[in-house]
């Protein structure tokens, strides 16, 4: 197997350990969170478990060890983080004697470009789904007399999944919306050096609260199983709610290689090539149109 397909699995594997290490800990948590709360281990201040073996966090495996289930061990969490930074290591080596850095960041990205197209393209079927929930609902509601109490939970549910796992894949395709009017007309450069200082200044200490905020958000929902208050069925939505850190991490490791994009456009001149699968349908008669008008 090439040195590029293992770098691949391993940030994948990577990704996965980390999104398992969310989801235990915060199952692990709802377990035990009521026997744990009123010594000081609240959902709001359990994030710290997450990622390390702090004093506070004996807690939680002396009320796993009492109740009969398994305790979460950050050992998961630190795997993850373990083989990302592996694969990042194996795509930074040289391939060839003299290789410069330019090619060796731009290997660098694409694992990261690939996992978020993957989550943006599994999570895109939410839209069919939601389609159908709708759908159906206008046809039991309208022609059969029978409204679902259901259908609302679900609608809701899915356009929120969708809205915020793509969220990676949108920035790997740098399709996020942006005020560019000035922004447009700037030479590469400069539009790199534009994009460090905010990614620096604005994104990464917002995703980073957006994580720690959203972990303690899933945990509070985890700690009171919560369920929907908005229709009779009662659909749980802890499980809904996780996503909210999962994606905080999706984001995270996508704006590391967009910072990687800028430092290489700095060096070069020219932003580095991104992955496409699709584009909208008026960028590309622009593209178009530009290429005509370029021809002899």
């Amino acid at each position: 197997m090439k040195r590029e397909r293992w770098a691949f699995v391993l940030f994948a594997l990577g990704v996965a350990g980390i999104v398992l290490a969310i989801f235990w800990s915060l199952s692990a948590y709802g377990d035990v969170g009521r026997m744990v709360a009123s010594k000081g281990l609240r959902p709001n201040n359990s994030f710290a478990c997450l990622v390390s073996w702090a004093e506070r966090c004996a807690l939680l495996e002396e009320a796993h060890a009492t109740n009969g289930t398994t305790p979460y061990s950050p050992l998961v969490f630190w795997a993850g983080v373990a083989m990302i930074l592996v694969s990042f290591v194996m795509q930074l080596l040289p391939q060839s004697p003299g290789e410069g850095w330019a090619p060796r960041l731009q290997r660098l990205l694409l694992p990261v470009d690939r996992v978020s197209t993957l989550v943006g393209q599994v999570f895109a079927w939410s839209i069919l789904l939601l389609t159908f929930v709708v759908s159906y609902e206008v046809f039991s509601r309208y022609v059969l007399g029978a409204p679902t109490d259901w259908a609302f939970d679900a609608s809701y549910i899915l356009y929120g999944v969708l809205f915020i796992m793509a969220g990676a894949y949108a920035l790997a395709r740098n399709a996020h919306v942006r005020g560019d009017f000035l922004y447009r007309a700037w030479p590469p450069r400069r539009q790199a050096g534009m994009d460090l200082v905010l990614y620096i200044l604005f994104f990464f200490p917002g995703i980073i609260a957006f994580i720690y905020s959203g972990y303690g958000f899933a945990a509070q929902s985890w700690f009171t199983h919560e369920h929907s208050a908005y229709s009779p069925s009662g659909l749980p939505v802890y499980h809904y709610k996780t996503v909210i850190p999962v994606t905080g991490v999706l984001l995270l490791l996508q704006g590391v290689v967009e910072v990687v994009r800028c430092l290489v456009c700095l060096r070069t001149g020219q932003w580095p090539q991104r992955l496409h699968d699709v584009e909208e349908l008026e960028k590309v008669i622009l593209e178009q149109h530009a290429g005509e008008g370029a021809r002899p």
